[in-house]
């Protein structure tokens, strides 16, 4: 059927052509009932088995409408016709024509290398802003990550350049009595004035486990946040002795 409609089309341009009545007659009215009942046919047909849909479906379902669309225009605007039919030709002998579908995929895949790429250097900074809040503690919780980190490389800037020594640092082994956080310094955790080193929460944890009977597991403890952890060691733990 689709040569019948190929056929109807190619006579409704002529007859718009030749005819200067053709666009209000019935004639027209008649061959567009025509062509839409043959395509709707056509639909059907296409539908019924199911068949998978080519990724080139939509690039060429646009293409059979400026093909249709051109075909009028070459009886009733030869010379504009002529002048597109050049551009196209141009165009095929440029050879830099690229598949919608394919062209699509191509950035759908640099999409994904640079969201992959996004993620591995959020990573890598999370892990230098923890190694420098570990060998540079003592940073108001509520400054911003951005700012905090700021602070902590001119503090360790200045430290290097007036060879004073810095909170141990992290990966460093220590006594439990060295690790262990002062009051002063719990109440100031508690208040969010300060943060805790990694060797300190792991000694807060400790403690406050022990404080609260073992009913509580680390992961709670810590879901909590350091605030509410040293608050548990300042309720539990017996004030010093005045001098």
């Amino acid at each position: 059927m689709k040569p019948l409609r190929l056929l109807l089309l190619d006579c409704r341009s002529a007859l718009r052509r030749l005819d200067p009545d053709f666009e209000s007659g019935t004639l027209r009215e008649r061959l567009d009932d025509a062509i839409l009942e043959i395509a709707q046919g056509e639909d059907k047909r296409s539908s019924t088995p199911e068949v998978p849909v080519p990724e080139t479906h939509v690039a060429q379902q646009v293409a059979y409408a400026w093909q249709v669309a051109a075909r009028d225009l070459r009886y009733a605007h030869p010379e504009l016709h002529a002048q597109v039919f050049e551009k196209v030709r141009r165009l095929l002998d440029d050879g830099d024509l690229v598949d919608p579908g394919v062209e699509i995929q191509r950035l759908q895949a640099s999409q994904a290398m640079a969201l992959s790429s996004a993620d591995t250097a959020r990573r890598e900074l999370d892990d230098l802003r923890q190694a420098l809040a570990d060998a540079v503690p003592g940073i108001d919780a509520r400054i911003p990550s951005a700012e905090a980190t700021r602070l902590r490389m001119r503090m360790l800037i200045d430290a290097g350049s007036r060879g004073s020594g810095l909170p141990p640092p992290a990966h460093r082994r220590l006594d439990p009595a060295e690790i262990a956080p002062t009051r002063e310094e719990l109440k100031e955790v508690a208040e969010g004035r300060r943060t805790l080193t990694r060797e300190e929460r792991e000694w807060c944890v400790t403690e406050a486990m022990v404080l609260c009977g073992f009913t509580r597991t680390p992961v709670q403890l810590l879901a909590d946040g350091e605030q509410a952890l040293a608050r548990i060691i300042l309720d539990g733990a017996p004030a010093p002795a005045a001098g």
